[in-house]
């Protein structure tokens, strides 16, 4: 009899525990996926654009985690070792979990010319994943294109025609301009500013250039212009 009750508790105790786990199998099963997006699928960066990555959003990325309080962690992996991914300043390895919130901005950063497919893994706490990939184009840092025209201000004293150089039609595709190196009958003026004012003492013919420094160095060709004053 008791052997008998034994084996009554046990078919029980298996059918209740066979019973949880198949329900606890099929809510699994019935629970959506994570989801992971970007705000651009593509990056296209300047190589060795590592600390001067601040001065544009070309290499920011966002991930969104989409209900991200039943998520776990984000993780990327990059087989090339050339793509590198910083997170609040620091340097996140190819691997390494990302927490996963609502939305993460990243930095892309890599060191040699080439396009790069970079795999992120979002994983919740069911660990259901959700797969994405991110495609890295980096490309040489393109030179600025120099701009500028200048007008004729008012005379306020004798022998002096002053004017104003503006070269904030300058342009550059892929950072920001930091210096305007005008040229005036072969006098250098250094600038950080795109426009200046320079007052002539002399009336004729005067040689006016202009190139651009950009925020990595790089500097553009160098642009002239003539100018006749009288």
């Amino acid at each position: 009899m008791k052997e008998t009750i034994l084996k009554i508790g046990f078919a029980i105790a298996v059918t209740v525990l066979f019973g949880c786990s198949n329900k606890y199998e099929s809510l699994v099963n019935s629970a959506p996926p994570p989801g992971l997006s970007f705000n651009k699928d593509t990056i296209s960066i300047r190589e060795k654009d590592v600390s001067n990555i601040n001065w544009t959003d070309n290499g920011r990325l966002t991930l969104y985690c989409n209900s991200a309080s039943h998520q776990l962690n984000v993780q990327f992996y990059d087989t090339s070792g050339k793509v590198h991914l910083m997170y609040r300043g620091e340097e996140i390895k190819s691997g390494q979990l990302l927490p996963a919130i609502d939305s993460i901005n990243v930095f892309i950063t890599c060191d040699t010319l080439g396009v790069y497919v970079l795999d992120f893994i979002l994983t919740d706490v069911l660990g259901k994943i959700s797969e994405k990939q991110l495609v890295v184009n980096c490309h040489p840092n393109y030179p600025a294109t120099p701009s500028f025209f200048f007008t004729p201000l008012e005379i306020i004293q004798l022998q002096n025609w002053p004017y104003r150089f503006d070269a904030s039609l300058s342009s550059d595709p892929d950072g920001v301009i930091q210096e305007y190196h005008f040229s005036i009958n072969g006098q250098p003026i250094v600038t950080s500013n795109p426009v200046m004012e320079y007052a002539f003492h002399a009336k004729g013919m005067h040689s006016i250039g202009l190139f651009v420094t950009d925020d990595l160095g790089k500097n553009s060709d160098t642009l002239f212009k003539t100018i006749f004053v009288q």
